[in-house]
């Protein structure tokens, strides 16, 4: 059978990174906003072969129906599924050497079109939102390479080239997160971000080539059976270092620490890291990695640390004043429950809920963009009563408000909902912590939204905390980190223009929509695509009603609470300082990094100084010593007179033949 889009695999992430080529090497000649233009076109011919891939494998994809509450299949998969595109890479004298390999299974479809129109709008976005910007064009370029990364991240066939893929990714956010290089935190931010992630990604590469030492390949499509082969031990060992690569990747805790600094880049940035590209990827190797995982025994520590940070991270962002680190917790907070439904066999309703979170963060994290520039502040304690004069950011905010709340008819709603089902199944008490980060994620997101969408403006009590003075969780002081100034007053907020709005409406459509996909309305239709080998995972409506009807009103209390604590009164501090403080100086865990962790790492550093300084150097400075005695011991032989080299000379031949030497 033939395939139009899936013969053009290789496009999708062959696209974007020509458009960074052009972009970087041709910087100069784009003027105005056309390298934002350009870029977001490429971003469209994306988006035009991912969602044609997409509806291809559709058809091509094992089918599947429910028949008396379970899963039946009714076709298998069409000749040429899964799609792969193969080119032989670093061939040595006829071996096979390594290849490059993309291949696309119904997973892979479906995150290359989350991907695609996820970094579409953003690209869209970013347009307007970074109009006047030094190095405009670089921007727009560093954009198209990281989704660039990812797309080929996910259409990898090979762990080598995710591997590669993985490293770009790394790159390109140190790069975007330090993209305003002059602030002395951007600097702090994108070292952190880039140290934090690159120690987690030596799990990624001791782990692979430990894998290959084990099975002789990198093929992700024959992983399964190989898993099979592995000592359960090896198994476990392997599994947990490619879950420490994806802890860093995708911010679990204790490796979270980097994700909320990552917000001194500009918004679109955020957007890309949370919602796109950098956080998914942890996910997703997660869910490639699968067999081994299940194989090895792993699956319960990812469950632990995926529930333990879905809930620190959702009682954390209760605590902050700034809109895009509130989003940034939330971010970390829904990476648990993925990995929460990862560790408890809901492997299908952690990949809906990462296409969901993918559109529905995307919205929120451009929401609090379009609310920055139209407000001059990111703290929501300054923002004034921005419903009245935002009323498409507003409405936009409230739809990926809803979905990450888990309010009904939502994205959200569906996807997180069939995870606490998942782990209600496997593991009650895990299930009973990710109920209170669902109580909380309500609980932040209504204070946000009552705050900055219906207060006038208030003085900002984080910038009056001591506690908050400076970055603390950079390691910097009030001097090297002053706090952004307040917005004048007689500023008033304004609706940001059409290219971004249009970015917001697109978004908001598809928060919506994606989750009608998955939900049992309409026979779960994404779970019985995206299935692991041995089957779809998914449940009739019967089993599922009372999940929803518990999480909901989960969601209404928390939603309820906010709005009964902060309508009147925002300003009133109802917890004593030092849990305040506790809260929002992070646990005190980045300091403790900074303070302890940094300090033992220098440790090997100062005896190597000393080793250096009262060794190396002794020996070196022994050696030019001895040469330089040596030298002024024999300058006398050297004088420059004939008449004394002939004497030399003369001498030397006395002293041959009185020794017998024949000549």
């Amino acid at each position: 059978m033939q395939y139009l889009y899936a013969n053009l695999l290789y496009g999708i992430p062959l696209l974007p990174f020509l458009g960074f080529l052009v972009v970087i090497l041709l910087g100069r000649l784009f003027k105005g906003r056309s390298a934002g233009y350009f870029t977001t076109g490429v971003m469209a011919a994306v988006a035009f072969l991912a969602t044609g891939l997409l509806l291809e494998a559709l058809k091509a994809a094992p089918q599947w129906a429910m028949e008396g509450g379970e899963a039946t299949l009714v076709r298998p998969a069409l000749e040429g599924f899964p799609f792969t595109f193969d080119w032989q890479w670093l061939a040595i004298q006829g071996e096979r050497g390594i290849h490059f390999t993309l291949f696309a299974d119904p997973l892979g479809a479906v995150v290359l079109f989350m991907v695609a129109w996820a970094s579409l709008f953003i690209h869209l976005f970013s347009i307007g939102y970074m109009d006047g910007e030094e190095r405009y064009p670089t921007f727009f370029a560093y954009l198209q390479l990281f989704t660039a990364a990812m797309l080929t991240f996910v259409a990898a066939g090979d762990f080598f080239i995710a591997l590669l893929a993985w490293e770009v990714m790394g790159l390109m956010s140190y790069l975007l997160i330090g993209f305003f290089f002059k602030k002395k935190s951007a600097q702090q931010a994108m070292k952190k971000a880039f140290i934090t992630t690159k120690f987690a990604d030596l799990g990624f590469m001791v782990g692979l080539f430990w894998l290959y030492k084990e099975t002789g390949s990198f093929s992700i499509p024959e992983l399964g059976v190989q898993a099979e082969h592995l000592a359960a031990g090896v198994a476990l060992a392997i599994g947990l270092l490619f879950f420490l690569a994806a802890m860093g990747k995708s911010a679990q805790f204790p490796l979270h620490v980097w994700l909320l600094d990552a917000m001194e880049g500009p918004t679109p940035v955020s957007a890309m890291i949370h919602a796109a590209t950098m956080v998914a990827a942890g996910v997703f190797l997660m869910a490639r990695f699968y067999p081994v995982l299940e194989a090895g025994g792993a699956l319960p520590y990812l469950a632990w640390i995926g529930a333990i940070t879905a809930l620190f991270a959702a009682v954390l962002g209760a605590a902050f004043a700034d809109v895009k680190k509130i989003l940034a917790w939330s971010t970390v907070s829904q990476l648990g429950y993925m990995f929460l439904g990862l560790g408890v066999f809901g492997w299908a309703a952690a990949m809906f809920h990462l296409l969901a979170h993918a559109f529905f963060k995307a919205l929120l994290f451009l929401g609090s963009g379009s609310m920055i520039h139209g407000a001059k502040t990111q703290d929501i304690f300054e923002m004034n009563r921005l419903a009245r004069y935002m009323p498409i950011t507003y409405g936009t905010f409230l739809i990926g408000a809803a979905a990450l709340m888990g309010i009904p008819p939502f994205a959200g709603f569906w996807s997180k909902d069939l995870i606490l089902h998942a782990a209600q199944e496997h593991a009650p008490f895990l299930w009973f912590l990710g109920l209170l980060a669902a109580f909380f994620t309500a609980f932040y997101t209504t204070r946000l939204i009552v705050i900055a969408f219906h207060h006038p403006s208030l003085e900002s009590p984080w910038k009056k905390a001591p506690w908050n003075q400076g970055c603390p969780a950079l390691n910097l002081g009030p001097e090297e980190c002053p706090p952004d100034p307040a917005p004048p007053k007689d500023h008033h907020p304004h609706e940001s223009e059409p290219v971004m709005t249009t970015a917001l409406l697109g978004l908001a459509a598809l928060s919506l929509v994606v989750g009608f996909w998955g939900s049992p309305l309409f026979g779960q239709k994404l779970l019985l695509f995206v299935h692991l080998p041995k089957g779809p995972e998914v449940l009739p409506a019967s089993k599922l009603f009372g999940g929803y009807v518990l999480g909901t009103l989960v969601a209404l209390a928390g939603l309820l609470l906010a709005v009964f604590l902060y309508a009147k009164d925002p300003l009133t501090q109802r917890l004593p300082d030092p849990v305040v403080a506790a809260l929002q100086r992070r646990l005190y865990l980045d300091e403790f990094y900074y303070k302890v962790v940094a300090r033992i790492a220098q440790w090997p550093t100062d005896l190597l100084w000393i080793l250096d300084t009262y060794v190396v150097d002794f020996l070196v400075d022994l050696a030019a010593y001895a040469t330089g005695a040596l030298g002024q011991a024999l300058r006398w032989l050297n004088s420059g007179r004939v008449a004394t080299y002939a004497a030399y000379v003369v001498l030397g031949a006395i002293l041959l033949l009185l020794g017998g030497v024949r000549w």
